[in-house]
């Protein structure tokens, strides 16, 4: 209990200074006000508007206003549409995390499975060429492969594989209404999967090798236990770690990383209300999805905290 009280109040920590940079980061925006209401509208329109949105109060003043107001679970009120931002962003964020999860589970199942083969088999030749892909993927900018997965599978060869290019998670058919369209999640999410997948290979196959080259492994053997059994009970659990730490890295970033995979292909979850909104200067959507961003990836790292004493006690001493 101690070991999660200490973790849960560095992550506190970490929210609250997230939130501190990001607050006055926006302060230095010029008059979003003017901006908004364009150059010929009246002043006291403008003003109305700084009035209604608090614009109008020094920066420290709305600082502690909305710090209050996040310890409360208010998140604000958007520029645009005038709707609260904890609503906009309640709407939009199951669409994100089912494509995070499954990206996630895409990229950690496939990578520890092929690292560990390229770990049994360090001299194999297919070894360099799926290394060589895994450079590939890492180096790829997401915008970038996300352009030509959907141009190749979803326009080249749609009629093979039926998968469009663009589509949200949600469709609505003219005569059943409202239905899951899950065949729009598979080209986002192997897009999005593509480079923690290519790191998740590396690092198991990295470790795994360690692991192999240890004592106690060649004890096992010459205890004769089967070459099964030593992988998935001394090896895998061993070479875990590092992966761990990858994973959980990998899936809170890509709720900030989904923003040009979801632009692309047209998903609507937060990735597309966070650029939609930067693109229309909507600060406080801006400010939520940071804060959401942060709050799940300071979850993630706990949780992953937790494993790694389930894994390794020693660290819950630390």
């Amino acid at each position: 209990m101690r070991f999660l009280a200490k973790r849960l109040a560095q992550g506190l920590g970490v929210l609250i200074g997230t939130l501190t940079l990001v607050f006055f980061i926006f302060s230095f925006v010029p008059d979003p006000a003017r901006e908004l209401a364009g150059q010929t509208e009246r002043e006291s329109v403008v003003q109305a508007f700084r009035v209604k949105h608090g614009l109008d109060k020094p920066t420290h003043i709305r600082y502690l206003h909305f710090m209050s107001n996040v310890a409360q679970g208010d998140l604000g009120v958007s520029y645009i549409t005038d709707r609260p931002v904890i609503k906009t962003i309640k709407d939009a964020l199951p669409a994100t995390l089912i494509l995070a999860f499954v990206a996630m589970f895409f990229a950690t199942i496939f990578g520890i499975s092929i690292g560990l083969t390229l770990a049994v088999f360090p001299n194999a030749r297919f070894g360099d060429l799926i290394l060589s892909i895994c450079a590939l993927g890492m180096s790829a900018p997401s915008f970038v492969v996300a352009i030509v997965v959907a141009w190749i599978f979803g326009y080249l060869l749609h009629s093979y594989t039926g998968l469009p290019m663009t589509g949200g998670m949600i469709t609505v058919d003219p005569f059943e209404g409202p239905r899951l369209a899950w065949a729009h999640l598979i080209l986002p999410a192997f897009t999005l999967g593509i480079r923690p997948l290519a790191v998740i290979i590396q690092l198991s196959r990295n470790s795994a090798l360690e692991v192999l080259a240890q004592p106690y492994i060649r004890t096992a053997r010459a205890k004769g236990l089967s070459s099964s059994r030593i992988l998935f009970k001394h090896v895998l659990r061993n070479a875990l770690n590092p992966v761990l730490t990858a994973t959980s890295g990998w899936f809170a970033s890509m709720l900030a990383g989904a923003v040009f995979v979801e632009f692309v292909f047209g998903w609507k979850g937060m990735g597309l209300l966070m650029f939609n909104a930067l693109e229309r200067g909507d600060l406080p959507v801006v400010m939520g999805c940071t804060l959401v961003v942060a709050t799940i990836f300071v979850l993630v790292n706990v949780v992953v905290d937790l494993l790694y004493g389930y894994l390794d006690p020693r660290v819950l001493q630390n």
